[in-house]
């Protein structure tokens, strides 16, 4: 099907772009981020003094739109990865639409996004592998952690690959401890995050990339032990298959 007038089509390829959330990784020792995060990874919910560990986790930062808030009704219609080092500095982001058929599409006047755009983009079955890869090995992220890991499950049972053992570090959770606001919006704003196009997967995640480490600048807690990712043995080949928003036209 045709895009809209004055729109592009979606474009087949991978985006990768480099940017950083701007916070030098000295910073990140001085505030001692690299002790809490061996700390934690040790199960000792102490800051252990000096002697900071330089190989600590990615951090696999992730955001899905969807047609609705209920996984067993709904689904997945976008979904973003951004995989951050300790100090901020992005190693490599995916994004991607994800066809869900002729299922209603919910709030588009929240999500932005357009049944045409949808008919050139891989199911979430094709799109697991690649999903699972840029997850892999990495301490996944996401806001309201329950509400994004729920609609994943719901989607990889659908897909019949059976159980998705996810879980991830709940910056909405991390914010509350320390007093700032739920919303990813307002929270971004409290701590001086850009935050481009919300309720765009990649941009909120991009966003949610620098809220996670202004957070643990903050004094931000991560859970013990760390939850890390590994693909379920079900998991299929990454297909490489991707589907873009367009880009509007000035």
């Amino acid at each position: 099907m045709p895009a809209p007038a004055g729109m592009r089509p979606p474009m087949r390829v991978r985006s990768v772009r480099r940017w950083s959330c701007s916070r030098p990784a000295a910073s990140m020792a001085a505030s001692g981020v690299f002790s809490i995060v061996e700390s934690y990874d040790r199960g000792i919910p102490t800051v252990a003094p000096g002697g900071y560990r330089r190989q600590v986790p990615t951090f696999a930062c992730f955001d899905v739109e969807t047609t609705g808030l209920d996984p067993a009704g709904g689904y997945v219609i976008e979904v973003a990865v951004v995989r951050i080092r300790n100090d901020g500095t992005v190693v490599g982001e995916w994004t991607t639409l994800v066809d869900a058929g002729d299922t209603d599409l919910g709030r588009i006047d929240i999500h932005g996004i357009r049944r045409p755009w949808l008919a050139e983009a891989p199911g979430f079955c094709a799109i697991a592998g690649d999903l699972a890869q840029e997850l892999s090995g990495c301490v996944p992220v996401a806001h309201n952690a329950g509400f994004d890991v729920g609609f994943l499950r719901a989607e990889w049972s659908r897909a019949g690959l059976g159980p998705l053992d996810l879980d991830a570090v709940d910056t909405l959770q991390m914010a509350r401890q320390l007093g700032y606001p739920g919303r990813l919006g307002r929270l971004a704003e409290a701590l001086g995050v850009p935050l481009v196009d919300a309720h765009q997967a990649l941009d909120d995640t991009r966003a949610l990339a620098c809220v996670l480490v202004a957070l643990l600048e903050r004094g931000g807690v991560l859970p013990s032990p760390l939850p890390t990712f590994s693909p379920p043995l079900l998991t299929p080949a990454p297909s490489g298959q991707v589907a873009l928003r367009p880009a509007p036209v000035a």
